[in-house]
């Protein structure tokens, strides 16, 4: 197969190299890069030419892989197919690739998820969560305005309904000029392997909740009238306004910690230790999602997880190692592990491309 990859202004210049090693490996032919960029002054990246966007009408291919965002593909998409530089077919997105590649790697793999995996691929594309997650279930939550904060009404698990507060930059969907929160909960849906609660691994009535990475608050306030106290670490500032809002009125019952959670305890980190020094003989659940810090933040919470009745879900899925790092520090500390059904392909992490693995996305742990 002859493909060209098609480069644009303001690339990351490693992508584009990941890109065209992912080809290499999946033996295409590659005719050459062709740029977008009017101020071109590359000749050549990886040995392969690089042409002027206009030769692309001359040059010989099948598939043209564009190098840049989902969303900026689709966009562009149909500019292209009008201007006849191909068909619409011929133009691919940089998952397409990955989706081959994996597709040829997994194929003889003796895993029924991955084999499931791959037998959706043959009509859809491939996408973080895959078959596991149906768009049909998204749920689209009105935003309203408080104080130009705005907001949403949330649902607990209870019933009771709370004002969820976002920051004013927030990229919200628009639809016929009203803005609606979309998806929020999509990834716990039951059939998800991103799902924090589980059968009876579940926050029970008084439990004391640690959410480590709380991004816009709804896992805690989804199970709010259960708890009994509950501990928020989140180091981002645009957040910080929002949470106010939102926990102000449960007052002492919610605690909010500013920073990063860490094996060490300085300036912007903290151990969870070092955060809560006084918990002993306690029911916790502890959620942490971390952006792949998983590993070091369980490092800083050994006397928390040893000296209390502890059920965990811990994401593993940011790094290609976290689920071996996660399952060890926690097998370690005495606990009992299993993972969240299916695998997710974080197409997020920039070392995909080199590892182009399947990933758990939860495990759970108790004592």
């Amino acid at each position: 197969m002859k493909i060209i990859i098609l480069i644009f202004p303001n690339l990351d210049p490693a992508l584009v190299t990941n890109i065209g090693s992912l080809a290499e490996r999946l033996e295409y032919e590659i005719t050459g890069f062709v740029s977008f960029d009017q101020n071109e002054t590359l000749t050549a990246i990886k040995n392969y030419p690089v042409y002027p966007m206009l030769d692309i009408y001359d040059l010989s291919w099948d598939v043209a892989i564009y190098a840049d965002s989902d969303e900026n593909f689709q966009s562009i998409l149909p500019r292209l197919v009008k201007l006849q530089m191909g068909k619409a077919e011929q133009f691919k997105n940089i998952n397409w690739l990955l989706q081959q590649f994996m597709i040829k790697k997994y194929e003889d793999f003796n895993d029924s998820a991955i084999q499931a995996t791959l037998k959706y691929w043959r009509k859809h594309e491939l996408s973080v969560f895959n078959q596991h997650i149906d768009p049909k279930k998204y749920t689209v939550d009105k935003v309203f305005f408080d104080d130009d904060l705005p907001y949403i009404n949330f649902k607990t698990v209870s019933g009771t309904a709370h004002k969820m507060y976002f920051p004013k930059d927030y990229e919200f969907n628009d639809i016929n000029g009203e803005k609606f929160v979309a998806g929020l909960l999509m990834e716990q849906q039951s059939t998800s392997p991103h799902l924090y609660i589980k059968g009876s691994h579940k926050i029970n009535a008084g439990d004391i909740v640690i959410d480590a990475g709380v991004c816009e608050g709804n896992f805690v306030l989804r199970y709010i009238d259960l708890c009994s106290k509950i501990y928020l670490f989140e180091p981002d500032k645009q957040w910080q306004e929002p949470f106010r809002r939102t926990f102000e009125i449960f007052g002492d019952k919610v605690e909010f910690i500013p920073k990063f959670v860490s094996n060490i305890t300085d300036g912007k980190n903290i151990t969870i230790d070092d955060a809560l020094p006084d918990l002993h003989g306690k029911n916790i659940f502890l959620k942490m999602d971390v952006e792949g810090a998983e590993p070091r933040a369980l490092r800083g919470a050994k006397k928390i997880l040893t000296n209390n009745k502890v059920k965990a879900s811990v994401c593993t899925y940011h790094n290609a190692d976290d689920l071996i790092k996660v399952k060890s520090i926690f097998q370690d500390y005495g606990f009992k592990t299993s993972t969240s059904a299916g695998y997710m392909v974080f197409t997020y992490d920039p070392n995909i491309w080199n590892t182009a693995d399947f990933r758990k996305g939860i495990v759970y742990a108790a004592n």
